[in-house]
């Protein structure tokens, strides 16, 4: 996924938390998808945080900070990530 054109088409919004985006999926449910850039290798990946639904145009209280929170678990123990796929550009 190329950052700038989620941007742009509104795929994805952010930051919204210091390194946090939010994936707008429009669905009966309006999922929240939360992830960063990286937080490893800023060029290549990509790290799903947390899922949230949002209600009334709001995420769930805390949920920003959580997924930061997140953010740093990976980046202190990049040892304790799960496998991922590299996607053919």
């Amino acid at each position: 996924m190329d950052y700038a054109l989620a941007v742009q088409t509104k795929l994805l919004a952010g930051p919204i938390y210091k390194h946090v985006y939010k994936l707008v999926v429009h669905t009966d449910r309006m999922l929240r998808p939360m992830l960063c850039r990286g937080p490893i290798d800023n060029e290549t990946e990509y790290t799903f945080l947390l899922g949230a639904i949002e209600i009334n145009w709001k995420l769930p209280r805390g949920s920003k900070e959580q997924a930061e929170a997140n953010r740093e678990v990976v980046l202190l123990s990049p040892d304790r990530r799960c496998a991922h796929e590299d996607i053919p550009q």
